[in-house]
C-alpha cells in the first residue's frame, strides 16, 4: 500500500475543532498516527482522505505497522541474527 494523505478533525468537549493533517495507508492509521497530537480532553471526530498535492503540510509522522510495532517482541525476532554487529 502506498501512503494517502489524511484530514483528522479533532474536538474538544464536542466544540472546539481542529484539523490536522497527516500520511497513512489507512484511515484507521491515520487516527494513531493523529493520537500523539490530540490532547488529553480531544476526541477524533472525522477522518477524511484528501488529494495530495504536495502542499498540505504533514503534523505528524506516519504511524508504524502493527508488524513493526511487534517485530522485537516476537519469537521471530528471537531467533533472528543479531545485524547490530
Amino acid at each position: 500500500m502506498s501512503l494517502r494523505l489524511y484530514e483528522v478533525a479533532l474536538a474538544r468537549n464536542g466544540s472546539e475543532r481542529r484539523i490536522v493533517h497527516v500520511m497513512s495507508e489507512t484511515d484507521v492509521q491515520a487516527g494513531d498516527a493523529a493520537a500523539p497530537l490530540m490532547a488529553a480532553d480531544e476526541s477524533i471526530v472525522s477522518i477524511t482522505e484528501i488529494p495530495d498535492h504536495g502542499t498540505a503540510r504533514v503534523d505528524a509522522p506516519p504511524p508504524k505497522s502493527q508488524a513493526a510495532e511487534f517485530a522485537p517482541v516476537t519469537p521471530g525476532a528471537a531467533a533472528a541474527p543479531d545485524r547490530s554487529e
